[in-house]
């Protein structure tokens, strides 16, 4: 088992299987899956290096590492990796060498993500930041109540839905090198995201903030995690699994390349000609150190499936606690919202069914006076995944670059702010949604109504099918706001504790954070016979709709239209108390509180 950690016990383990199974790619197979398996316990796991955050592998040359990161892109060409069965990791060229099939991607640490890398302890919690904050701060992260003199842009109707929506070029010029290097957030004070440059080399583009020469889509939350990683996967005999993509999470072990550490080096492969594409991150522009290279050997999906599967009672037994969790915390009191956070947090696409994402919940808050910094900072410590604020100065910032396109004198695929790890929480300021760009506009609804993120190439624009989930915050009414961001499920917040008295001890938030994961990787299946029917469903939400006729929107935009959203809430609610399919207990459940929901909603007007 020791052998793993080390390079010359994977060698050796390589040499013997090869010897056994007949040749290198096989004996390759054998290593990815016997690593998955055996890495899969996070006891096991704690002994092996992390490549991120900075620092973290420089005396990790020779062992096992993990590098956890989000692909930020994909190398589109076929590389070969160069090999000898007898000396499989050595860069010396022998004549039993082989040519394996492998992928270069680019990796960098997940956005918005703090517990990741243990960057969550060293200081007082945001969210707790944030409160302390909210009691002697009136401007800043606050939407107002009246946002008359924002310049609503009261022209974009739900006609828009019906376009192939487009990036707004005028809007995605290069980055403004005044910007803050270290994302705006509670934990960490603006000044340390000059510490890494302070201490790193002058070059040519000194100027230019490191997170945006690392092509990192929003500032890292700490100064540590301005760094990236370019990983060469391997793929002998696991090339039948599923590729990897933009935007996945993934846990890629391997070995770090030694020169990459202390310099700009290709490594034992650079003799090879394919491996040369990456070079636009390997420029003197980038200081020596923050852009290791790694040799993997095996992957692993992070939140893709459960390690272990756990029963119905950790489901039901959690969920009160969290629930209870979320009304004493972010919703200050209110056990009506709580329910929708829930299971707004529960929710995730599924599959995409005629261009239309399936079982994601967008969730719009509307209340008289809404904090975004802390409610951003509460769904960054219980989203598993991460968390991302869309506000004013992200969304109107003159240096904007909402989707990812193609910089054709660098060859590469600049990073836009819309460019999250699938799995994703992203808090909108709505009346920054509301004075945006159309081109910002497009992208955004793109986002929410269509799950796809435009990528921008010279001849031609794709749509990346993603998954995030969005929370739109207002203080405007539902009808006043703008067409796309008028949601079928919108909750009015009606807070009931000081920021004082919303303390919960029941359940830390850790466990909270492990909770939404662990209903994150539960399956979502569609149908089984003995449970409700698809005819059954829609009979109960007509008769519903009929008994309540405010509840229906009769939005003909379907994934907007309140039956859509009803279902989306049921898998949800499904999956929160552990069950893979909507049962009849959903359906009640959901349909009772969209009955609250209406009516506060209504009676508030």
């Amino acid at each position: 088992m020791d052998r793993i950690y080390s390079q010359p016990g994977i060698n050796a383990i390589i040499r013997e299987k090869a010897a056994e199974l007949g040749s290198a790619a096989a004996a390759l197979s054998y290593v990815h899956r016997y690593l998955r398996e055996a890495l899969s316990s996070a006891e096991v796991a704690t002994a092996v290096h992390d490549v991120f955050p900075i620092g973290a592998a420089q005396d990790s040359v020779g062992k096992l590492c993990r590098c956890r990161g989000m692909i930020q892109e994909v190398d589109p060409s076929v590389a070969l990796y160069r090999a000898s069965p007898n000396n499989f990791l050595g860069a010396e060229t022998t004549d039993d060498a082989v040519m394996l099939e492998a992928l270069q991607v680019y990796v960098i640490p997940v956005p918005g993500n703090a517990h990741f890398y243990g960057i969550q302890d060293q200081q007082q919690t945001g969210y707790q930041q944030a409160q302390g904050a909210a009691t002697c701060t009136e401007g800043g992260g606050f939407l107002p109540a009246d946002t008359s003199d924002l310049g609503r842009n009261s022209g974009l109707d739900r006609k828009r839905r019906e376009r192939t929506p487009m990036g707004d070029q005028t809007h995605q010029g290069e980055w403004n090198s005044e910007d803050p290097d270290v994302e705006r957030d509670p934990k960490q004070s603006r000044y340390e995201g000059d510490k890494l440059l302070g201490t790193l080399p002058a070059h040519s583009a000194a100027n230019v903030p490191l997170h945006h020469q690392l092509n990192l889509p929003h500032p890292p939350l700490c100064w540590t995690l301005h760094t990236a990683c370019v990983v060469t996967v391997i793929y002998g005999g696991s090339a039948e699994e599923e590729p990897l993509r933009l935007n996945d999470v993934v846990d890629f072990f391997g070995f770090i390349d030694e020169p990459s550490i202390v310099e700009h080096s290709c490594g034992p492969f650079a003799e090879v000609e394919d491996f040369e594409t990456f070079d636009a991150w390997h420029t003197e522009q980038l200081p020596p150190g923050v852009l290791p290279r790694m040799t993997c050997l095996s992957w692993q999906r992070v939140y893709c499936q459960p390690d272990r599967p756990l029963c119905h009672f950790y489901f039901e037994s959690k969920r009160p606690l969290v629930l209870q969790h979320l009304k004493n915390t972010v919703c200050k009191g209110d056990s009506l919202l709580a329910e929708y956070i829930l299971l707004h947090l529960c929710a995730r696409v599924i599959t995409q069914e005629g261009g239309m994402p399936v079982g994601d919940l967008p969730l719009r808050v509307e209340g008289d006076i809404v904090n975004l910094d802390m409610w951003s900072a509460y769904m960054r410590e219980v989203a598993p995944v991460g968390e991302v604020l869309l506000d004013l100065s992200k969304l109107t910032s003159s240096s904007l670059r909402v989707t990812s396109s193609l910089d054709e004198k660098s060859n590469i695929l600049r990073a836009g702010v819309l460019q999250l790890a699938n799995g994703t929480h992203v808090t909108l300021d709505s009346r920054a949604v509301a004075i945006a760009s159309s081109g910002v506009q497009d992208a955004i609804f793109s986002a929410v109504h269509k799950q796809v993120l435009q990528l921008e190439y010279p001849y031609q624009k794709l749509e990346l099918p993603i998954d995030l989930s969005f929370l739109v915050l207002s203080t405007t009414k539902l009808t006043d706001e703008i067409g796309f961001l008028q949601l079928a499920v919108s909750v009015r917040w009606l807070p009931e504790l000081t920021t004082e008295a919303a303390i919960s001890n029941d359940i830390s938030v850790d466990e909270v954070r492990d909770y939404f994961a662990q209903v994150r990787q539960l399956p979502r299946r569609f149908e089984r016979e003995d449970d409700i029917s698809t005819t059954q469903l829609s009979d109960k939400l007509l008769a519903f709709s009929q008994s309540e006729p405010r509840w229906n929107n009769h939005d003909s935009f379907i994934h907007n239209n309140s039956f859509a959203m009803a279902a989306s809430m049921m898998r949800a609610y499904a999956a929160s108390v552990g069950h893979e399919v909507i049962t009849n207990e959903s359906v009640g459940f959901v349909l009772a509180l969209e009955g609250q929901r209406v009516a506060r909603c209504y009676d508030e007007t």
